[in-house]
């Protein structure tokens, strides 16, 4: 029997070449397109599916449907979907100069565009951070890739130089010019509460801000880490004042002849409270606490607490006089002159607040 008889009647032909550039499958599939619609003139024409499973038999309509989306992904056709699934509309590209492959002409197939690997991504992604759509977004200025093994270090540092250029441009990045260091700097509420808990007065650490301030800017400016220094600056002269508050380890109890210290009478005149106002306070002090039998191991700061709370009390009272009877009352009212006798008695036997 002759060879030949063993060659069926029917058979199906591919360029060896375009098979090497495109795939096997997609030069086959093609090459059967090209039979099908040989001398028609219109650009876009409709296949019967039916069609393309009888040329190819031994494919299934799915892998058929995916070789066309391959095709239509390297730009070689166009493929229209209608509302009949059995039916698609198959544009062809616009002529080319043909390439002469083989015994065939063909249009020459475009370039694929070089794609990063899935490992690149992932490596850009963990050691990082960049996630992928970003990543990929930077295809667009990426100077065209032959592919060797250099290819993915240099798309990686073309990925890492966007990623720094969009990160500086992020408003955490942005230089904040410091505050003014004048006459009304304050220190940040960080550094409030750090000596709020450490048990600083807020009326002390107010009281040593512009010593702190002036001390600066004699030198030229504030200090690079500002608040750091404040919070030494003002536990150093807190442990100063605490010690010249006459702390004693062992609780002891209110004396008649009890006496303040000098240093008492310094700090309340840095909030503006006269000794001669303090002095009045005195009487009442010694005796509310002589009669309670309590314990302090400072009296010095129970006192200061007293007198201040007294003087923010009447300072408060003043105000109120003055705004209703238009400043005419509470004349006159300034250091020693003015007493809680002022007030009723139900008044003095209520208020306790300023004993605590």
């Amino acid at each position: 029997m002759p060879p030949a008889s063993l060659i069926p009647d029917r058979q199906l032909t591919f360029s060896p070449d375009l098979a090497s550039t495109i795939g096997l499958e997609e030069a086959i599939l093609l090459q059967g397109l090209g039979n099908m619609l040989a001398g028609k003139a219109a650009l876009k024409q409709h296949v019967m599916l039916t069609d393309l499973e009888r040329t190819f038999p031994f494919w299934q309509p799915r892998q058929i449907h995916d070789i066309l989306r391959r095709l239509a992904g390297l730009g070689i056709i166009d493929i229209e979907e209608t509302g009949d699934h059995d039916v698609l509309h198959i544009a062809t590209s616009a002529p080319e100069p043909a390439t002469v492959v083989g015994k065939r002409a063909v249009n020459p197939e475009p370039p694929r565009r070089w794609q990063p690997s899935e490992d690149l991504l992932d490596l850009l992604h963990l050691n990082h951070g960049i996630d992928r759509q970003f990543a990929l977004a930077q295809l667009g200025e990426f100077p065209e890739a032959d592919g060797n093994s250099q290819t993915d270090s240099r798309y990686r540092q073309h990925v890492l130089a966007a990623w720094r250029r969009s990160q500086q441009q992020h408003a955490a990045f942005e230089i904040k010019s410091p505050p003014v260091f004048d006459q009304n700097w304050l220190p940040s509420e960080d550094a409030l509460d750090i000596m709020g808990t450490s048990g600083v007065d807020p009326e002390f650490i107010d009281s040593v801000r512009p010593e702190f301030i002036l001390y600066w800017r004699e030198r030229g400016g504030p200090p690079r880490e500002v608040n750091s220094k404040f919070i030494g600056w003002v536990r150093q002269r807190w442990v100063r004042f605490q010690a010249g508050l006459g702390h004693s380890p062992e609780p002891q109890p209110m004396t008649q002849d009890w006496q303040p210290s000098e240093q008492v009478y310094e700090v309340l005149s840095l909030s503006g409270i006269d000794a001669a106002y303090a002095e009045g306070r005195l009487g009442e002090f010694r005796v509310f606490w002589c009669d309670s039998g309590e314990l302090q191991t400072s009296w010095n700061s129970k006192f200061l607490q007293h007198v201040k709370h007294q003087w923010r009390w009447e300072q408060g009272q003043l105000t109120k006089q003055g705004t209703d009877h238009g400043g005419e009352q509470g004349r006159g009212q300034s250091g020693g002159e003015h007493r809680t006798r002022d007030r009723s008695l139900a008044d003095d036997l209520s208020d306790t607040s300023w004993a605590n």
